[in-house]
Protein backbone atom coordinates (compact mmCIF):
# COMPACT_ATOMS: atom_id res chain seq x y z
CA UNK A 1 0.00 0.00 0.00
CA UNK A 2 2.50 2.76 -0.80
CA UNK A 3 1.21 5.82 -2.32
CA UNK A 4 3.58 8.34 -4.26
CA UNK A 5 4.37 11.31 -3.41
CA UNK A 6 2.15 14.52 -3.95
CA UNK A 7 -0.49 12.07 -4.90
CA UNK A 8 -2.87 14.43 -2.67
CA UNK A 9 -4.66 17.30 -5.10
CA UNK A 10 -4.54 20.37 -2.81
CA UNK A 11 -6.73 21.21 -0.42
CA UNK A 12 -7.35 17.34 0.62
CA UNK A 13 -5.59 17.40 4.03
CA UNK A 14 -5.26 15.04 7.13
CA UNK A 15 -8.58 13.50 6.72
CA UNK A 16 -7.43 11.86 3.37
CA UNK A 17 -5.40 8.35 2.66
CA UNK A 18 -4.42 7.06 -0.77
CA UNK A 19 -4.37 3.50 -1.52
CA UNK A 20 -4.49 1.25 -4.91
CA UNK A 21 -7.25 0.32 -6.36
CA UNK A 22 -6.42 -3.55 -6.03
CA UNK A 23 -6.28 -3.14 -2.43
CA UNK A 24 -9.80 -1.32 -2.57
CA UNK A 25 -11.24 -4.10 -4.74
CA UNK A 26 -10.23 -7.02 -2.56
CA UNK A 27 -10.82 -5.75 0.62
CA UNK A 28 -7.48 -5.63 1.93
CA UNK A 29 -8.36 -2.51 4.29
CA UNK A 30 -7.40 -2.28 7.96
CA UNK A 31 -10.70 -3.28 10.02
CA UNK A 32 -10.68 0.07 11.66
CA UNK A 33 -14.37 2.46 10.39
CA UNK A 34 -13.53 5.08 7.65
CA UNK A 35 -16.25 7.23 9.34
CA UNK A 36 -15.90 6.92 13.47
CA UNK A 37 -12.50 5.24 13.90
CA UNK A 38 -13.72 2.77 15.72
CA UNK A 39 -12.90 -1.12 14.86
CA UNK A 40 -15.01 -1.78 11.81
CA UNK A 41 -17.81 -4.78 12.02
CA UNK A 42 -19.03 -4.62 8.01
CA UNK A 43 -17.81 -3.57 4.97
CA UNK A 44 -19.69 -1.06 2.30
CA UNK A 45 -19.48 -1.72 -0.79
CA UNK A 46 -18.82 1.79 -2.64
CA UNK A 47 -17.80 2.95 -6.27
CA UNK A 48 -15.69 5.62 -7.17
CA UNK A 49 -14.99 7.10 -10.58
CA UNK A 50 -13.21 9.94 -12.15
CA UNK A 51 -13.25 11.64 -15.17
CA UNK A 52 -10.65 14.43 -16.26
CA UNK A 53 -12.21 17.75 -16.27
CA UNK A 54 -11.01 18.68 -20.30
CA UNK A 55 -12.84 15.86 -20.95
CA UNK A 56 -16.36 17.86 -21.07
CA UNK A 57 -14.90 19.73 -23.44
CA UNK A 58 -14.96 17.76 -26.34
CA UNK A 59 -19.13 18.25 -26.40
CA UNK A 60 -18.05 21.60 -28.12
CA UNK A 61 -16.79 19.22 -30.79
CA UNK A 62 -18.63 16.17 -31.14
CA UNK A 63 -20.72 13.89 -28.93
CA UNK A 64 -18.28 10.98 -30.61
CA UNK A 65 -15.11 13.08 -29.74
CA UNK A 66 -16.62 12.92 -26.15
CA UNK A 67 -17.30 9.84 -26.01
CA UNK A 68 -14.00 8.40 -27.41
CA UNK A 69 -12.70 10.75 -24.47
CA UNK A 70 -14.81 9.68 -21.84
CA UNK A 71 -14.00 5.76 -22.73
CA UNK A 72 -10.27 6.31 -22.93
CA UNK A 73 -9.55 8.35 -19.65
CA UNK A 74 -12.39 7.35 -17.52
CA UNK A 75 -11.37 5.48 -14.19
CA UNK A 76 -13.60 3.57 -12.41
CA UNK A 77 -13.06 1.38 -9.08
CA UNK A 78 -15.96 -1.13 -7.16
CA UNK A 79 -14.66 -2.29 -3.56
CA UNK A 80 -15.48 -2.20 0.33
CA UNK A 81 -14.89 -0.02 3.19
CA UNK A 82 -14.53 -1.15 6.65
CA UNK A 83 -17.45 0.59 8.53
CA UNK A 84 -19.03 -0.08 11.77
CA UNK A 85 -22.65 -1.96 11.28
CA UNK A 86 -25.26 0.93 11.80
CA UNK A 87 -23.34 2.86 9.22
CA UNK A 88 -23.52 -0.11 6.74
CA UNK A 89 -27.12 -0.12 7.59
CA UNK A 90 -27.97 3.01 7.50
CA UNK A 91 -26.10 3.93 3.93
CA UNK A 92 -27.62 0.22 2.37
CA UNK A 93 -31.39 1.65 3.33
CA UNK A 94 -30.89 5.23 1.78
CA UNK A 95 -29.49 3.16 -1.29
CA UNK A 96 -32.27 0.73 -1.58
CA UNK A 97 -34.84 3.75 -1.02
CA UNK A 98 -33.70 5.50 -3.69
CA UNK A 99 -33.38 2.60 -6.33
CA UNK A 100 -36.66 1.75 -5.97
CA UNK A 101 -38.04 6.05 -5.71
CA UNK A 102 -36.08 5.59 -9.45
CA UNK A 103 -38.01 2.49 -10.53
CA UNK A 104 -41.29 3.85 -9.21
CA UNK A 105 -40.44 6.79 -11.28
CA UNK A 106 -39.77 4.84 -14.84
CA UNK A 107 -43.26 2.65 -13.91
CA UNK A 108 -45.36 5.84 -13.37
CA UNK A 109 -44.04 6.88 -16.70
CA UNK A 110 -44.71 4.44 -18.58
CA UNK A 111 -48.04 3.97 -16.93
CA UNK A 112 -48.60 7.56 -17.84
CA UNK A 113 -48.05 7.30 -21.19
CA UNK A 114 -50.15 3.83 -21.41
CA UNK A 115 -52.76 5.29 -19.96
CA UNK A 116 -52.56 8.71 -21.75
CA UNK A 117 -52.85 6.95 -25.13
CA UNK A 118 -55.43 4.34 -24.02
CA UNK A 119 -58.11 6.82 -22.08
CA UNK A 120 -58.00 9.62 -24.64
CA UNK A 121 -59.73 12.25 -24.03
CA UNK A 122 -59.45 14.65 -20.80
CA UNK A 123 -59.48 11.41 -18.93
CA UNK A 124 -56.20 10.60 -20.70
CA UNK A 125 -54.81 13.88 -20.50
CA UNK A 126 -55.80 13.91 -16.72
CA UNK A 127 -53.64 10.21 -16.10
CA UNK A 128 -51.04 11.20 -18.41
CA UNK A 129 -50.26 14.45 -16.47
CA UNK A 130 -50.61 12.57 -12.85
CA UNK A 131 -48.34 9.91 -13.80
CA UNK A 132 -45.27 12.08 -15.17
CA UNK A 133 -46.02 14.11 -12.17
CA UNK A 134 -45.70 11.32 -9.51
CA UNK A 135 -42.80 9.93 -11.66
CA UNK A 136 -41.06 13.34 -11.67
CA UNK A 137 -41.80 13.75 -7.95
CA UNK A 138 -40.17 9.49 -7.59
CA UNK A 139 -36.98 11.10 -9.72
CA UNK A 140 -36.71 14.39 -7.20
CA UNK A 141 -36.86 12.41 -4.30
CA UNK A 142 -34.60 9.73 -5.76
CA UNK A 143 -32.08 12.29 -6.10
CA UNK A 144 -32.29 13.84 -3.36
CA UNK A 145 -31.93 10.28 -1.53
CA UNK A 146 -28.43 9.49 -2.94
CA UNK A 147 -27.39 12.97 -1.69
CA UNK A 148 -28.16 12.05 1.37
CA UNK A 149 -26.82 8.22 0.77
CA UNK A 150 -23.50 10.38 0.35
CA UNK A 151 -24.11 12.40 3.01
CA UNK A 152 -24.94 10.22 5.17
CA UNK A 153 -21.29 8.36 4.58
CA UNK A 154 -19.24 11.64 4.15
CA UNK A 155 -16.41 9.91 2.57
CA UNK A 156 -15.36 11.19 -0.92
CA UNK A 157 -13.60 9.36 -3.17
CA UNK A 158 -11.67 10.00 -6.33
CA UNK A 159 -10.05 7.16 -8.33
CA UNK A 160 -6.29 8.08 -10.34
CA UNK A 161 -3.41 6.27 -12.93
CA UNK A 162 0.42 7.16 -12.28
CA UNK A 163 2.59 6.89 -15.12
CA UNK A 164 3.01 3.00 -14.36
CA UNK A 165 -0.48 2.12 -14.76
CA UNK A 166 -1.18 1.84 -11.27
CA UNK A 167 -4.54 2.84 -10.33
CA UNK A 168 -5.06 4.85 -7.09
CA UNK A 169 -7.97 5.68 -4.59
CA UNK A 170 -7.72 8.74 -2.94
CA UNK A 171 -10.34 8.80 -0.03
CA UNK A 172 -10.97 12.32 1.46
CA UNK A 173 -13.43 12.45 4.67
CA UNK A 174 -11.72 9.41 6.46
CA UNK A 175 -11.13 9.04 10.14
CA UNK A 176 -7.84 10.01 11.82
CA UNK A 177 -7.81 6.72 13.51
CA UNK A 178 -8.47 5.11 9.76
CA UNK A 179 -5.33 6.86 8.15
CA UNK A 180 -3.21 6.04 10.44
CA UNK A 181 -3.91 2.36 10.06
CA UNK A 182 -3.66 2.50 6.87
CA UNK A 183 -0.49 4.07 7.19
CA UNK A 184 0.43 1.42 10.10
CA UNK A 185 -0.18 -1.28 7.24
CA UNK A 186 2.65 0.20 4.51
CA UNK A 187 5.37 -0.47 7.54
Amino acid sequence: MYAPQGAMPPGWGPNAVVITAADFENGRLPAICAVTGAAASANLVRRYSTTPGWVGCMFFISWAALAVAYLFTHQRVTGRLPVIASIAAHVDRLHRTGSRLFAAGLVAWLLAAVLGLAAGGTIGTVAATTGLTLGALAFAVSIATRVMESFALGIHGRVTKDGFGTRWVQLRGVHPAFVQAVANTRR
